[in-house]
């Protein structure tokens, strides 16, 4: 499969322009949705959890902002790569290229997404420069944004094929990822979570990166190991399965289009 994507990197590059450029058809604003969006997010927050419910985290704005930015890449490319397929029914059926690269497409146009919302953190740490540690944790972050990326494949890999033959998938998908919005640590740090659930949660990948973010580039310190390594694991499982259920299903994908 790797191998197939390589020799043909090309195509998938042409998909993954194709899906980014059809996000920003036909809207005047273009490209600043990307950072309108979050940006509203974070000022109704920033009100609601800062100022309403006096909650005691310093530099608000940011900390939600380092979790809810890879969380938008997370559940963005996964509703997406969910109706990759049944999006390109034309496309699967008279051209002959690796179905593969349709919910990666999708992925890696969210990436694209993610860097740019990644520039409105930048503005903030620009506002708030005390936040931000300078340290040599920062070499931290490839690595979180690879097991990152290993967990959104495997979800969106086993989503898009599934919702080929069980169309219903999508709208359970739905209900996981508000069940997921609330089980990653978005408007609170980890430590608050009691035992036993921190032993629970701890096995969810965004646990992991978002808490690894924040504690890189608020704390400049290194991401725990307990919390990385157990979403590293998990990623890695999800990544395997949803390999797995797609390889498996691929070839019956024209039966149900």
């Amino acid at each position: 499969m790797i191998g197939e994507l390589i020799s043909k990197r090309e195509v998938l590059a042409t998909l993954v322009e194709k899906d980014f450029k059809s996000r920003y058809k036909a809207k005047a604003l273009g490209r600043l949705w990307s950072i309108a969006d979050p940006l509203v997010m974070v000022v109704i927050f920033t009100i609601v959890f800062a100022h309403i419910l006096k909650v005691a985290q310093p530099f608000f704005p940011i900390f939600l902002l380092l979790a809810l930015t890879p969380y938008r890449f997370f559940a963005n490319s996964v509703n997406g790569a969910a109706t990759s397929v049944l999006d390109n029914v034309q496309l699967v059926k008279k051209v002959s290229f690796p179905r593969l690269m349709l919910p990666l497409a999708v992925v890696f146009s969210h990436l694209r997404h993610f860097f740019i919302e990644l520039m409105l953190v930048a503005a903030l740490f620009l506002y708030f420069p005390e936040a931000f540690h300078l340290s040599w944790n920062l070499l931290w972050l490839p690595v979180l944004l690879a097991v990152q990326l290993v967990f959104i494949v495997g979800v969106g890999l086993t989503v898009a094929a599934l919702n080929v033959r069980y169309r219903d998938t999508h709208y359970i998908l739905n209900s996981a990822l508000l069940v997921m919005y609330w089980l990653t640590p978005l408007f609170y740090a980890f430590s608050f979570v009691p035992a036993p659930y921190d032993r629970v949660l701890m096995w969810n990948p965004m646990v992991g990166v978002v808490e690894g973010y924040r504690s890189v580039l608020l704390e400049g310190s290194a991401p725990s190991l307990m919390l990385l390594g157990a979403g590293t694991i998990s990623a890695l499982l999800t990544f395997a399965v949803g390999a797995a259920v797609f390889k498996h299903h691929e070839s019956s994908f024209a039966d149900y289009l």
